[in-house]
């Protein structure tokens, strides 16, 4: 029998599910209830020891990290987070040394990411668990599906660090000593890009987290918004460039599908670029200016005059 991908099976129960066709935001990185004039925000991520974390993260890195996809997805949609809830499967040979390192993580991630943890469950597993569920609340969200023609697609900072990182942990692929470290760490201590996030709500037409990859989220921003996405230029720097040419990487694919770069990647009015270039310095991330929108369908890259279509891979589970 054909295994199903992570996206089959979420679409076979939603398609169950008849109060879905009622929510205010389909297939969007969150979802939402109206309460009068303001929209209560809802995100959950859940975090699996054997398939989230690479043999080098530290305890409390799982505990920090497994917070960071809901503060991302929020973000990305100009939404602050308010409180929090965990889940936790705890394996039984876990020690009271783990425990507190969970605490450690969870303290660290509610200072950098502004969640209060107010409470959760916890329960007996087989390997370690870690259900994340954030609520905020906002007065306009920014969706996937508003890109409009002559838009620039921008990205909040470079793509390739982490793809790297992780072939440098798993693979133990070659790399200069500073750009070592920097790629480990967008894998064992992610960030997100919080305050650009919520300030861009009034200067975007479309917008998404790309923890699932660059060439997914271009798609999903494409299909959403019913139109062609042309990228004149990848989003790196020359450092991402030189490490796949050591190691004989298709920077292409380094770049476009990788994943867990939680990066926001987005869609402009050209007239609003200098307010979101301001913004970002104000915010600490250096903004892409990867491409535009046209009439149309798909993704394509412009190489030697040409466009060629992208692939549309990336980070999936059970695929």
């Amino acid at each position: 029998m054909k295994r199903l991908s992570e996206k089959q099976v979420i679409d076979q129960i939603y398609k169950a599910l008849s109060i879905m066709k009622k929510r205010t935001l389909w297939n969007d990185d969150i979802s939402t209830v109206k309460i009068g004039n303001k929209i209560l925000a809802f995100k959950c991520d859940m975090f699996v020891r054997s398939t989230d974390a690479p043999k080098q993260m530290k305890v409390w890195q799982m505990a920090r990290k497994s917070i960071v996809s809901c503060a991302s997805d929020l973000a990305c949609k100009g939404v602050k987070p308010l409180a929090s809830l965990i889940s936790l499967g705890i394996p039984r040979n876990f020690t009271q040394k783990d425990v507190a390192e969970l605490a450690r993580g969870f303290r660290k991630a509610e200072r950098e990411f502004y969640v209060n943890i107010i409470g959760g469950d916890t329960n007996e597993s087989k390997d370690l668990v870690i259900d994340c569920f954030v609520v905020g609340l906002a007065s306009k969200i920014i969706k996937r599906s508003g890109a409009n023609n002559g838009d620039l697609i921008i990205t909040s900072g470079p793509f390739g660090y982490s793809s790297a990182g992780l072939r440098i942990l798993q693979n133990k692929a070659k790399a200069k000593s500073n750009f070592r470290k920097k790629a480990k760490d967008t894998v064992l201590m992610p960030k997100a890009r919080l305050e650009f996030g919520w300030g861009l709500v009034n200067y975007v037409t479309s917008a998404m987290d790309s923890s699932d990859g660059l060439a997914i989220t271009l798609y999903e921003l494409s299909e959403q918004s019913k139109k062609k996405f042309i990228i004149d230029s990848l989003p790196t720097t020359d450092e991402v460039k030189e490490f796949a040419k050591i190691n004989r990487y298709d920077i292409h694919r380094l770049v476009l599908q990788g994943g867990e770069e939680y990066e926001i990647v987005a869609t402009i009015p050209k007239r609003n670029l200098k307010k979101v270039l301001s913004l970002a310095r104000k915010s600490k991330c250096r903004v892409f200016v990867i491409g535009h929108v046209e009439t149309g369908r798909g993704v394509f890259m412009k190489r030697n005059k040409k466009q060629e279509r992208i692939e549309k891979r990336g980070w999936e589970h059970l695929v």
